[in-house]
């Protein structure tokens, strides 16, 4: 009975290392800026006085003015060859944006390891499997390590005669 017990213990803390050992996802997010609005916004507000704001209250004046949107944050799934894939309507338009990061070691290798992580987004009519495959998508790739801190990716794009710039942020090192 005791070497039943002693192992049931083992497994549990093995167990118990193994999930607390796993890598923590990264926390990203999609947003779109509307350039015109942006454009406008700086014109109505000087640069040291917007400066001169609060990060919050900055917040508050960019949403209030429309010109940018940003979607709820998601958190990824890290490790190999995992790929973590979300899709949002575009504000004001009939397109999708699908956003990807897909984590490998078989794409990219530097002096800290064969580790890469990679970004992808998209806007589409219909929303794609994932935007890595997406044509006219932008795509980055990075060595993803511990000292791998923030990662963006975005495009340009015209919809409805309207410039805007879609993008994908993570931030590796925060979390939630």
């Amino acid at each position: 009975m005791r070497i039943v017990y002693f192992a049931l213990v083992c497994f549990l803390v093995l167990l118990a290392v193994t999930v607390f050992a796993a890598p923590a996802g990264d926390n990203c997010h999609v947003y779109v800026i509307d350039v015109a609005a942006t454009q406008k916004l700086r014109e109505k507000m000087s640069a040291d006085d917007f400066a001169a704001k609060s990060r919050a209250e900055q917040e508050a004046i960019v949403n209030a003015s429309g010109s940018t949107k940003v979607f709820e944050e998601f958190t990824t799934k890290v490790g190999e060859e995992e790929l973590t894939t979300k899709t949002y309507p575009f504000p004001k338009g009939a397109q999708v944006i699908t956003a990807s990061v897909f984590y490998t070691d078989e794409s990219m290798r530097s002096k800290t390891g064969s580790d890469s992580m990679l970004l992808a987004i998209s806007v589409a009519a219909k929303a794609s499997t994932d935007a890595l495959s997406a044509p006219d998508a932008a795509v980055t790739e990075i060595t993803y390590g511990e000292n791998t801190d923030t990662v963006r990716v975005k495009k340009n794009l015209l919809v409805g005669g309207r410039l805007y710039v879609v993008g994908l942020e993570c931030r590796c090192k925060e979390k939630k």
